[in-house]
């Protein structure tokens, strides 16, 4: 028999050991490695919590995602949509831009194994932390185990799964306990459904043990985050109805929008944040910045090569295409093509706040001094890898000097706005565009500078300004992969060019040409992707699905 290879409750003192090299700098005092048995950990407040805390510190983020065991955070999924361009072409973009990988060199290949163990972790500390005397702790502990290894499930189900009609076996293996040496390790998928409920029954476990968020520390899972992931999962999973009441759950309870839309990102803790990966500035000892790699992180990915350290420069990173800046409205609300307020000669301005918020553009200020986007510019030479006109701005520290310091804002995960979206969506979707409809996206809108929409839209007008507004709201924070993927549209978006702006300046005067910089192709397999074949070879009865 085949099998995978899962470590079992008989090695935990040697995995345990490996864990708490993770684990949070608030838990001093801790337990003496050499002296760890399995019985040190379940049964010992710190042992418990360092296990559960070391799940939290493994988890892939946009800023730390495994690439081959290097440079973590190197880019972020928006890089492969209509939004985005990774400017280092040798990346894994390219492979994702067109699906021209097999099985055998999946993008980010370690991303299956990574979550299943995960995954096994946290089945291990729910079989486990009934030994724990502290019932307070023990059910707090249970709580975010529950919710991690929904958390995880969600995430395999929306990168290796896909909702499809009749009940066909189109999920992700469900392992609810950990193996052993006895047990059959051919696990076949289970259906789409099969894993929904599964991980919406952890959450309601979860539910019904996890603290308010003014009532645990932050980083941690809560009573919040439980909903707004369910709300999430529902939405994905099209139950429209029920994912508006799991959104609603959160809608008006611990958490409310931050003022600034630019600087929430930066402000760590702020009342906007439901759940994070927390970083902090890297010492000598631990390196933990934002970046997950060591002297760079997000900062050097992402700004041109024209920033200088001592030793190096930046990398270019995540660029927002032109596709993604026509997205957004002009400040009056209309589209640009509509607005008199927009003027293609001054094309930066006069646009949704969200914009100067989010993006990098000729003539902006970054980093205390003015961007030249411009052919012949400072950053305009093809090599600063600037080919779409513009660099992105958002979750940028321009207060450090890059190389000097690395930042260390978090991963936001989940936030109140995408709750707020969420609800919009699966309300309008299962009942129209009622007044809840437009009060949700209304409280985005106006937090952002941008007016109310306008009043009498249909569903079908609705559905697209919602669409929209996520598309704004959510930029480069991971969501447009998936949502282009679930709405069933991005074979009409990614089949096709992608454009840039092309700036020439001739005296003080400026000419926009928009261009073709590259032409992608979206194959139907591209909505899921396949399980790395050396999993499969582990265990061959989870079949490949839509033509991997």
């Amino acid at each position: 028999m085949r099998r995978i290879i899962y470590i079992t409750k008989i090695v935990c003192t040697i995995w345990c050991t490996i864990l708490f090299l993770g684990c949070e700098k608030d838990l001093l005092n801790q337990v003496p490695k050499d002296s760890l048995t399995e019985e040190t950990v379940w049964t010992d407040a710190q042992g418990a919590t360092q296990f559960v805390n070391a799940m939290y510190g493994n988890m892939p983020s946009g800023f730390d995602r495994n690439y081959g065991g290097w440079a973590k955070g190197l880019y972020i999924l928006d890089g492969t949509t209509d939004d985005g361009d990774v400017s280092m072409g040798w990346t894994h973009s390219n492979q994702l831009q067109s699906g021209d990988f097999l099985p055998s060199n999946v993008p980010w290949g370690e991303t299956w194994a990574d979550y299943y163990n995960l995954i096994r972790k946290a089945n291990s500390a729910l079989e486990n932390l009934e030994r724990l005397e502290d019932v307070t702790l023990r059910n707090r502990l249970m709580g975010e185990s529950y919710f991690l290894r929904a958390f995880m499930y969600h995430e395999l189900l929306r990168l290796y799964g896909i909702k499809s009609e009749g009940g066909e076996p189109t999920g992700v293996p469900l392992i609810d306990k950990s193996l052993t040496l006895e047990d059959n390790f051919e696990i076949p998928r289970s259906t789409y459904d099969e894993v929904v409920d599964f991980i919406v029954n952890d959450l309601e476990m979860a539910s019904e043990l996890l603290p308010g968020k003014n009532e645990t520390v932050a980083g941690r899972a809560t009573l919040g985050a439980a909903n707004a992931l369910k709300s999430r999962v529902l939405l994905y999973a099209e139950r429209w109805a029920a994912a508006a009441v799991a959104a609603n759950e959160v809608i008006g309870s611990e958490y409310a929008l931050f003022p600034d839309y630019r600087t929430l990102f930066l402000t760590k803790n702020n009342e906007e944040i439901i759940f994070a990966k927390k970083f902090q500035f890297p010492d000598k000892h631990h390196q933990t910045n934002a970046g997950g790699t060591a002297g760079a992180g997000w900062d050097v990915y992402n700004s041109p090569n024209t920033f200088k350290g001592t030793s190096d420069a930046g990398w270019g990173g995540n660029l927002p295409t032109q596709n993604f800046v026509d997205a957004y409205d002009a400040i009056d609300g209309e589209p640009q093509n509509l607005s008199t307020a927009y003027d293609p000669n001054e094309p930066f301005e006069n646009l949704d706040p969200r914009f100067k918020a989010t993006v990098v553009h000729d003539g902006a200020t970054f980093r205390g001094r003015e961007i030249e986007l411009y052919e012949g510019g400072l950053e305009g030479d093809p090599g600063v890898f600037m080919h779409t006109g513009y660099f992105l701005r958002k979750f940028h520290n321009e207060d450090i000097d890059v190389y000097s310091q690395s930042s260390d804002q978090d991963w936001i995960f989940m936030r109140y706005a995408e709750v707020l979206l969420n609800y919009a969506e699966a309300q309008n979707e299962a009942s129209g565009p009622d007044g809840s409809v437009y009060n949700a996206i209304n409280l985005i809108r106006n937090r952002a500078g941008m007016p109310n929409l306008e009043s009498g839209l249909t569903q079908d007008q609705m559905r697209e300004r919602i669409r929209n507004e996520r598309r704004i709201e959510l930029a480069f924070e991971e969501h447009r992969f998936f949502d282009i993927r679930r709405w069933g549209i991005a074979e009409n978006l990614l089949n096709g060019p992608l454009y840039g702006m092309k700036i020439e300046k001739e005296g003080d005067n400026y000419t926009y040409t928009k261009f073709e910089f590259e032409t992608r192709s979206f194959p139907s397999k591209l909505y899921v992707l396949p399980i790395p074949q050396n999993e499969i070879d582990k265990n061959p009865a989870a079949k490949q699905i839509l033509g991997w």
